[in-house]
């Protein structure tokens, strides 16, 4: 009970920072104005394999890194019961 709790706690973590670091993002973008040129791009995670579409190579190479952190923190949390199981 006590492990589903710890889960459960730290995802909402995880969405309320993403939340917060995605207004922030939007405030510092509206503070400097339409200067610069729109990028964007996504991530499709089909079961441990990212797929990374970008408009540009800069964008691709950003979210090919966010993918592989993102997998490397799905994977690290799939093993905090096996960790906390060992101890």
């Amino acid at each position: 009970m006590m492990m589903a709790l710890l889960v459960f706690f730290i995802g909402l973590l995880v969405f309320i920072v993403g939340i917060v670091l995605a207004v922030i993002a939007a405030l510092l973008q509206a503070a400097r104005g339409n200067e610069g040129g729109m990028s964007g791009g996504a991530v499709i995670v089909i079961g441990p394999i990212p797929i990374v579409i970008g408009s540009d190579r800069e964008a691709g190479k950003t979210l090919m890194i966010l993918a592989i952190i993102l997998s490397l923190v799905a994977f690290l949390l799939f093993l905090i019961p096996y960790v906390l199981r060992v101890m």
